[in-house]
């Protein structure tokens, strides 16, 4: 079983790796500087990332960590040369991060929608079914406010993808209601949906209207540059963690052809690709990368069902 501590001696590589990432993130966030601390760490991830699939990276000798150093500092001259590949490299790498970090950023929304259900169903009876009912009905309202707000934050622009967002809630909120009728109430879905319309506002934020923000003096963007960072460095703990935990064997053995330390390394590489793009052109980031908020509507649908099939009716703590 993989240690469930980042911090233990066996993930002592990936925390390394993180820290490394963080740093970078952080210091992008404010200075260009942050592209000579971030560029080292494109090919030693592309090489942790090809030697994970032929050995277990926890238990790389000295040797084979001194050769990784070494083709390191031969390569990094060679990204510095050939920043252009860091640009073609950038739609694959927002894709990727999407993807991965959606998929368990998706996962923590339905786990917390579910925690707080459970534990609003052990509340005395019949509390316990009234703080429900406005779990559900009052998350979704929220959820589609906050969705509705950030509409109107981007001045209306975004219409088709906020309308399909707001579709596939209320479908699955109609598929919970009609379930009903079976014993089943997925009261979750409520704190799921507020969780949702907040990681779909932060997406839009970083993803589309970044530059517009940055561009702008005073506190405010320097305010919105460093909670950004910090959400950013939150879904990347969350995920390593997942990653390097308790959870690990089992992706693994679902993946059967990918380890998750794979993952992880891929997960890193592309959020330092995309960092670094973003330093090298900020208006990469703007309203024609509008489609990575479908593939987010498409992985929340898909965790929603997911969550509403697998879900049983609690029992009551004793």
């Amino acid at each position: 079983m993989v240690s469930s501590s980042l911090g233990s001696k066996r993930n002592r590589v990936f925390l390394l790796l993180i820290v490394w990432l963080v740093i970078g993130v952080f210091i992008s966030a404010f200075h260009p500087i942050g592209l000579f601390i971030l560029m080292p760490l494109i090919p030693c991830c592309v090489i942790l990332f090809i030697l994970s699939f032929f050995v277990d990276i926890r238990k790389l000798s000295l040797i084979v960590v001194i050769i990784i150093i070494i083709l390191i500092i031969v390569l990094v001259p060679i990204f510095f040369v050939f920043k252009a590949v860091i640009k073609m490299f950038f739609q694959l790498a927002i894709i990727s991060y999407i993807i991965i970090t959606a998929i368990f950023g998706l996962y923590a929304c339905y786990k917390g929608g579910t925690q707080l259900d459970k534990a609003l169903y052990n509340v005395k009876s019949p509390f316990n079914h009234f703080f429900r009912i406005i779990e559900f009905f009052g998350g979704i309202f929220l959820g589609l406010y906050v969705i509705y707000g950030i509409f109107i934050f981007t001045g209306s622009k975004l219409i088709l993808i906020t309308w399909i967002l707001i579709v596939t809630i209320l479908v699955l909120a109609i598929i919970s209601l009609i379930l009903l009728l079976f014993g089943k109430f997925n009261a979750w879905l409520g704190t799921f949906s507020i969780y949702s319309g907040i990681y779909f506002a932060y997406l839009i934020i970083v993803f589309i209207y970044a530059p517009i923000i940055y561009a702008r003096t005073g506190a405010a963007p320097i305010i919105i540059k460093l909670l950004i960072a910090t959400f950013d460095v939150l879904i990347l703990i969350y995920t390593t963690i997942i990653l390097v935990g308790k959870r690990a064997d089992i992706i693994s053995s679902k993946l059967k052809f990918i380890k998750s330390e794979t993952i992880l390394f891929w997960l890193i590489l592309c959020k330092a690709s995309y960092e670094i793009a973003i330093i090298q052109d900020p208006y990469l980031s703007s309203i024609k990368n509008q489609y990575v908020l479908f593939i987010f509507v498409a992985l929340l649908g898909i965790v929603g069902i997911y969550g509403i099939i697998k879900y049983k009716k609690y029992r009551k703590n004793k």
